[in-house]
């Protein structure tokens, strides 16, 4: 069961989540400041972003997180960055909180599993063509 709680977060056991599906909402590129590399020779631009994905629950987990692009590797890959960005708070069977840490935890083993990248590279082809 989920519930959503006063403190804005969805609060659901982890196999609750694991039902759960997403849809990608909207991805994006980070804007680069622009300055001039400061050492000599070529160098590649890091090349960086952001996914957002939302549930088809009612009440709405969002989930976000960054990403940058390894454009060394062949084809490109695109790299989960940090910590994600979620309402969500995972809870035991007891219904007690397991906390930041461990929820942060499972939501990154979560987007793991799924094949976001494919989405997001669509995303940013069609949006930045």
């Amino acid at each position: 069961m989920m519930t959503l709680s006063d403190d804005g977060l969805v609060r659901l056991t982890l196999d609750s989540l694991r039902a759960i599906p997403f849809i990608h909402l909207l991805s994006g590129l980070d804007e680069h400041d622009g300055s001039p590399p400061s050492c000599e020779g070529a160098n590649l631009d890091q090349i960086s972003g952001y996914a957002e994905w939302m549930s088809t629950a009612t009440p709405v987990i969002t989930l976000g997180w960054d990403w940058w692009l390894d454009v060394c590797a062949t084809p490109f890959v695109y790299t989960r960055l940090g910590s994600p960005r979620s309402n969500v708070m995972l809870v035991d069977a007891q219904h007690h909180d397991l906390g930041m840490r461990k929820t942060d935890a499972e939501l990154e083993r979560l987007i793991a599993s799924w094949p976001w990248q494919g989405a997001v590279a669509q995303f940013i082809s069609s949006r930045y063509a």
